[in-house]
Order: C-alpha cells, then structure tokens, then sequence
C-alpha cells in the first residue's frame, strides 16, 4: 500500500482508520485491559498529530507508529504502576472485570459451531500472552504477534540483542507450555 509510506498523503482520519486497529490490538496485548489500551490508543493519535513530521521515513511508516505505540504504552505502564504504588485498595477493586473486547465481525456462513471453536480458540491465546510476565509478554507480542524484527525490538525496549532472543524463547517455551494441554493430543 503507497500510504503506508507516505503518511502525509493521508488524512487524520484516513491514519486512524487504516492504523487504529493495529495499534490498539498492540496496545491491548502489552498493557493487558482495554481502558488501558483505549488510553494510549488516544495517546499515540493525539501525538501522531502533533508530530507527525518527525517521521523521517528511515523506516516504513507503520513500523515507526509501533515504536510510537510501544513507547506509549511502556510509558503508560510505568505510570500506572506509579500511580498503584501511592494508591489504596478498596474491595471494589478486586471485583472481576466484566466484558471482553469484541472479535471480529464474522460471516454469517460460518458455521456456529466454528465461531464458537475459533473465539475459544482465540480466548486461550489470548489468556496464555496476558499470563505471560510482562518482560516476556512484551518481546513475544512485538515478535510473534507484530512481525517485528529482534533488532527492532532490541531499540524499542532498549535491550540486547542475546536478551531479546533469550527472552522470546522463554516466551514461546511459556506460551507452548500453557496452550499444550489444550492443543497436545493425549497419548494412552
């Protein structure tokens, strides 16, 4: 797509259209609750329109709105986990969450029975990245779920090389040993 390079021939709204799922979805994966991921969702946006001409096109254009997203979010957390430090808790805070992000609209030809197969399918997956601790989470997400190559990932979180590969295969080792007992089949 010719946009995806050249963001300046894109409107506002054409941007958030185009990219607003993908960086909501990367938010959602590496903050873990949607309130959270709306909020930096809103964050990068607000900032891409302030700044979009310190995109210098030394990278795609989508690759430099995830390091956006991935700084945000960090941030975000770092400041969350601040504000939790100097914050009391109330019993009102550990009432479980209600609701779940909606799936994708899906065709009515698909059969029931796949829908539900492919949203508990999802739900696992989900829940195995969110039960990951967070220095995993983080590089599995940006590797495994976004694409982004280990020396990306290396400069986004400010890590080594060696430690984004040993990281990332802790998570895949992480992640296989939670989904296997869902996915293995069983031996007699």
């Amino acid at each position: 797509m010719e946009t995806a390079h050249d963001p300046a021939a894109l409107t506002p709204e054409q941007v958030l259209h185009e990219h607003g799922p993908r960086v909501y979805s990367l938010a959602r994966r590496l903050l873990g609750n949607d309130a959270d991921a709306e909020d930096v969702t809103q964050e990068v946006f607000l900032r891409l329109l302030r700044k979009m001409d310190s995109f210098r096109g030394e990278s795609s254009f989508p690759t430099w709105l995830s390091r956006v997203t991935v700084n945000a979010a960090l941030a975000h957390r770092r400041g969350r986990a601040v504000r939790e430090r100097h914050r009391t808790r109330q019993e009102v805070d550990l009432l479980p969450v209600e609701g779940s992000p909606g799936g994708p609209v899906r065709r009515w030809s698909e059969p029931p029975d796949q829908q539900a197969l492919d949203r508990e399918t999802h739900e696992l997956i989900e829940a195995a990245i969110a039960g990951l601790p967070v220095k995993y989470r983080d590089v599995y997400v940006l590797a495994d779920v976004e694409g982004l190559a280990n020396a990306d990932i290396a400069g986004m979180l400010k890590l080594g090389l060696p430690a984004v590969k040993s990281r990332l295969h802790r998570a895949r080792l992480l992640m296989r040993r939670a989904l296997a007992p869902h996915f293995e089949e069983a031996t007699p």
